[in-house]
């Protein structure tokens, strides 16, 4: 559980938001002040990971450098072990093994915007996230490229299946994946 204490301009309005592990929510969050705080909120809480839209790469990393860099910076595992996971992830959402080593041979910016959002999802995946968070995951993606990016929290689930998934949106994305998540509308 989280407590979020905010008023009207952003500060000081309680909240109380109860995540289960293992559970999918949603949240809309219309203000991107008020959005910060809950992802800061949440992080105090348990660790967590992000899937930004824009994908939160680092410009001057090449893929491959920005989907180990988190975890390597840690100590978490070897690169051997981070490019064999990494790969089998990419696997795992259909991007074969030259297509895989093409992605990670690129910079940021070479990258459509779907796939910023599935170096960030495998880049979070490497972390094992107690909370995994999908902050505006289908804004401005085409509707196969919206399919696709569904199968992220399938595949967060597969192998993390009582790890908790937060949907956090600035307006609803009226999609009926999401329809059944219990859903908290803040600001």
């Amino acid at each position: 559980m989280t407590t979020l204490v905010l008023d009207d301009e952003g500060r000081a309005r309680s909240l109380d938001l109860t995540l289960n592990a293992g559970r999918r929510y949603r949240a809309i969050v219309a203000r991107p002040a008020l959005k910060a705080q809950l992802v800061r909120k949440l992080g105090e809480a348990a660790p967590l990971a992000i899937v930004a839209a824009r994908g939160g790469l680092v410009g001057n990393l090449k893929v491959w450098e920005n989907l180990v860099l988190p975890s390597t910076y840690r100590g978490e595992a070897p690169l051997d072990e981070l490019e064999s996971r990494a790969e089998g992830l990419f696997r795992e959402l259909g991007i074969l093994r030259e297509r895989f080593a093409e992605l990670c041979a690129l910079l940021p910016d070479r990258l459509t915007e779907f796939e910023r959002r599935l170096t960030a999802f495998v880049r979070a995946m490497l972390a094992e996230p107690e909370i995994m968070i999908y902050d505006g995951l289908f804004d401005g993606l085409a509707r196969a490229e919206i399919e696709k990016a569904t199968r992220f929290d399938h595949l967060f689930r597969l192998h993390f299946p009582f790890r908790t998934a937060l949907y956090v949106d600035a307006e609803d994305p009226m999609l009926p994946a999401l329809s059944g998540y219990p859903t908290f509308h803040l600001g």
